[in-house]
């Protein structure tokens, strides 16, 4: 694994990768503060973060497509910018229009960056599938820390003053950019497409669809699978987040806090039961149990009746949340097909765009309400994702992908 780092200079892409995970996470914990503050009601959480979801279902099969041909180190230069200019855009807002506007551009350029790092990682010459889903475990760990810590790091910035988290993010981001511009290249054997970039392949739409002449059945409930998974998790992280404002009254900084000690955790669990997995377990297997546990620990937080006892839950989930993530985008492997890298990640993108975009929407609809049958339905629809993976295992192993 170290030789495999060092043949592709993995420790720099990391480092970059390590610091859009901080710096991406540091205007969540300001914004339920600052949606209060402009006097948006309490569903916007959800429409604004909503709103940067579409952009990425909008964009994910686009961007995986132009990093196949212009390179996936560069198309991640352009995340890094738009996703800077769009903390600038939200930063502006007094009302509910720039709310919307600065997420939905941050939607349409990030993806770029998610799309291009699994593609960039997925698509090396010579890595065996073990090594790639060890990459991809290191990718989620660095994911998870770096944002847990981003998210605290933000809050902090964000007691000092709320505007000071959206400069910063955008700050860091414009280096970041640049480092990747002149420091990171694609990596040995990486041929760009020749083919030319046509207005076929600048419609978004168009993207997706070609991109879905690559699916099959397994692959359909593979990314029902992640649908379900990505509209619970990030609802219920949403929800959480401007649950703990509104409940309990948290700062910034002490939703920040938490979510380092869930970043301390889910580190822990990725460096051992995550990697423990991948080489002595059946993947898909493992990715099936941590959904169901997953869900099972949302369940348990709604019913508990202390405030110790939905913080302690909420930890256990976000525990297994850090598994599974890892596990998934192996098992996105094993249904590639030896397909484009860039076209698969740019599906496994745009399913998982979808589900942040309605997750969210539907906790922030419901919110007023009862915020606890959102967190009752996320933990269901993770159950009903474990049972989707196990259908999916048993296509898998039917093709000969799973031995046992």
């Amino acid at each position: 694994m170290l030789d495999l780092i060092r043949k592709y200079h993995l420790a720099l892409f990391y480092f970059v990768y390590a610091g859009f995970s901080m710096c991406s996470n540091f205007v969540h914990p300001v914004t339920p503060a600052f949606l209060q503050m402009i006097n948006c009601s309490s569903s916007m959480f959800g429409f604004a973060f909503a709103a940067m979801a579409l952009g990425q279902f909008i964009t994910s099969a686009l961007w995986g497509r132009l990093g196949d041909r212009m390179g996936y180190a560069r198309s991640m230069v352009y995340g890094y910018l738009g996703y800077g200019l769009s903390a600038i855009i939200f930063s502006l807002a007094k009302s509910w229009h720039l709310v919307v506007l600065g997420r939905f551009i941050g939607g349409l350029t990030v993806s770029a960056t998610q799309v291009g790092s699994m593609a960039y990682l997925t698509s090396m010459r010579g890595a065996t599938s073990e090594e790639k889903s060890k990459l991809l475990v290191m990718h989620a760990s660095i994911t998870s820390i770096g944002g847990a810590f981003g998210f605290l790091i933000g809050g902090l910035i964000g007691d000092v003053n709320l505007y000071y988290s959206f400069y910063s993010q955008a700050g860091v981001l414009l280096v970041l950019a640049l480092t990747t511009f002149f420091f990171i290249r694609e990596h040995e054997g990486f041929e760009k497409s020749s083919e030319k970039l046509t207005v076929r392949d600048v419609n978004p739409f168009t993207s997706i669809i070609d991109s879905s002449k690559l699916i099959n059945i397994a692959i359909t409930i593979f990314l029902i699978s992640a649908f379900l998974s990505m509209f619970s998790s990030t609802g219920f992280d949403q929800n959480f987040n401007y649950f703990l404002r509104a409940k309990f009254n948290f700062a910034p900084s002490s939703s920040g806090l938490f979510k380092a000690v869930v970043g301390v955790v889910s580190l822990v669990m990725n460096m051992t039961v995550s990697m423990w997995i991948v080489r002595r377990m059946n993947i898909s297997k493992g990715l099936a149990g941590s959904l169901a546990l997953s869900g099972a620990a949302i369940i348990a937080m709604v019913l508990s009746a202390s405030t110790t006892g939905v913080l302690a839950f909420a930890l256990i989930y976000y525990a297994f949340y850090a598994i599974y993530l890892p596990l998934q985008q192996s098992v996105m492997l094993k249904n590639d097909d030896e397909s484009s890298k860039g076209a698969v990640a740019g599906l496994y993108n745009t399913a998982r765009s979808l589900g942040m975009m309605l997750g969210p929407t539907f906790a922030g609809l419901l919110f007023d309400i009862n915020p606890d049958y959102a967190f009752l339905t996320f933990g269901a629809l993770l159950i009903a994702a474990a049972v989707f993976t196990m259908i999916n295992y048993r296509q898998l192993k039917a093709r000969g992908i799973y031995t046992k």
